[in-house]
């Protein structure tokens, strides 16, 4: 009985965290606000069409480019949350999954991204069952001293391929968003999908230590 509740709580954490990978993406791909072009919008109707329509003297009702905010990079820290915390429920071909079809959804160069959060991901995946005893500010900086890695090396990396690349402004202003909402991500994967430490001596379905 006991080893049909392990493995049952390891199937639902899985598909619980591959759903919010999704829905993760999917909040990227979806506008977020409409702004006029004084605040930095530019108009979709065709220039023409504005044109005529302005000469005439009628006015028309313009939409907007998306302006979207920057924002936390929530799914590195949603994998690096559970992978550090419950790597049973983040397995690695998942994860996989997950970031090359953000890079395909959200036009980054295929795979780059993707293996550099897999490297990131199983170091930590390694190294989970030594920082489940460390404080929290010790892990919290070891999370984020390999987000900051990973993105060095996505960023240069781009640059000796010549990709174009956003300001390296909001770049920086990003990133640091991403490691100061790492609490908040492991506040939530707690509270609400009982996603913490392992209990000292605790076991999976087939006797190991977790």
């Amino acid at each position: 009985m006991a080893d049909n509740n392990l493995t049952r709580r390891r199937l639902i954490g899985r598909i619980t965290f591959a759903l919010l990978c999704l829905l993760i993406i999917f909040t990227h791909l979806i506008p977020l606000e409409m702004v006029p072009p004084s605040f930095g919008g530019s108009s979709l109707n065709p220039i023409e069409q504005r044109g005529a329509t302005q000469a005439a003297g009628v006015e028309i009702e313009e939409f907007f480019d998306p302006i979207r905010w920057i924002a936390p990079q929530f799914l590195v820290l949603l994998a690096a949350t559970w992978v550090t915390r419950r790597p049973s429920f983040a397995p690695v071909w998942i994860i996989a999954t997950v970031f090359l079809l953000a890079d395909f959804l959200l036009q980054r160069p295929p795979g780059l991204w993707a293996a550099l959060v897999i490297i990131l991901t199983e170091i930590l995946r390694a190294r989970s069952r030594f920082m489940r005893t460390l404080p929290f500010w010790l892990e919290w900086a070891t999370v984020a001293a390999g987000i900051v890695t990973i993105s060095v090396i996505y960023r240069v990396t781009l640059s000796i391929v010549l990709v174009p690349q956003g300001s390296l402004g909001l770049a920086l202003i990003q990133l640091t968003l991403t490691l100061l909402a790492y609490p908040l991500v492991v506040f939530v994967s707690y509270a609400l999908f009982g996603v913490s430490r392992p209990a000292p001596g605790e076991t999976d379905e087939l006797g190991h230590r977790i």
